[in-house]
Parts: C-alpha cells; sequence; structure tokens
C-alpha cells in the first residue's frame, strides 16, 4: 500500500469512497472540488493505492485553520474513508499518519477529526491512534446563495 497525494484524475475512484462515507458524488463535482482548493498550502488530499494494482483502497482530507483563541494552526481530518472490501489492510492507519505528518509540517499544535455518533467503529479506530474525544460539536446547514 502506498499513500500519494490525490489528483483530479482520482475522482472517479474516490466519489465511490465517499459514498460509502455517506457523502455522495459524482466525479464532476469532486474535480470542482479539487479545482477550489488547487495551489492551497493549507487544503490537502491523499489516497491509499494498492500495490501493483494502483487501485485506489482510500482516501482522506486535511485542511489547516489559524484560530483565534490559539497561538498555532491546527489541522483537521475531514475526510477519511477505506473501500469497505479493503478495511484492516492498514490503509487507513497509513492515511492518517500521512495527514498528521502534513499537519506537523505546517507548525499545526493539534489535529481533530469528526465522527457521527453511529460509526462506532471509527470511534474505536480513532481511539487506538491515540485520539481523545474533548468536546461536544454542533452542525448548523446555511441556506444556499
Amino acid at each position: 500500500m502506498q499513500i500519494r497525494r490525490a489528483v483530479p484524475a482520482d475522482s472517479p475512484a474516490v466519489a465511490p469512497l465517499l459514498g460509502q462515507l455517506g457523502y455522495p458524488t459524482t466525479a464532476a463535482d469532486l474535480d470542482a472540488r479539487f479545482a477550489r482548493v488547487a495551489g492551497s498550502p493549507y487544503d490537502a488530499a491523499w489516497v491509499a493505492v494498492e500495490d501493483p494494482s494502483g487501485a485506489v483502497a482510500g482516501f482522506a482530507a486535511g485542511h489547516v485553520r489559524s484560530p483565534f483563541e490559539l497561538d498555532a494552526p491546527v489541522a483537521e481530518l475531514t475526510a477519511l474513508v477505506v473501500d469497505e472490501t479493503r478495511r484492516g489492510t492498514g490503509a487507513g492507519r497509513a492515511l492518517v499518519a500521512t495527514v498528521e505528518d502534513w499537519a506537523l509540517a505546517h507548525g499545526c499544535v493539534r489535529i481533530t477529526v469528526s465522527s457521527a455518533f453511529r460509526r462506532e467503529g471509527a470511534h474505536a479506530f480513532y481511539e487506538r491512534l491515540g485520539y481523545e474525544q474533548r468536546a461536544k460539536k454542533f452542525d448548523k446547514s446555511l441556506p444556499a446563495s
């Protein structure tokens, strides 16, 4: 398994993975998202690629922000998914390690991840990697403009 930066050409392979995560999308929508963050040093995505086939087995995205309440930036792991037929292969662990390394290279002092209440397996996975539940998160959808 190799981890590399995701590119727009990965969109057809990544779209079904995001669907497995509960965020159905299309390759065209992903292309637009790649374009939205192109050139940003604060937004990045990676894929886990199987050897020797080159098939995309997993996907992760990370973002860096600079909150006013802290003196250093923080990172957020906003998407992590491994194909349901390839879970348990180490792809998720490798993707998380890659995002953490990227966050450290950006001077981040913390990394956060959100996970739906129903994803108990994901919660156990993150806890095994040293993540702790420290807060309760609230979301509100805003009207489209």
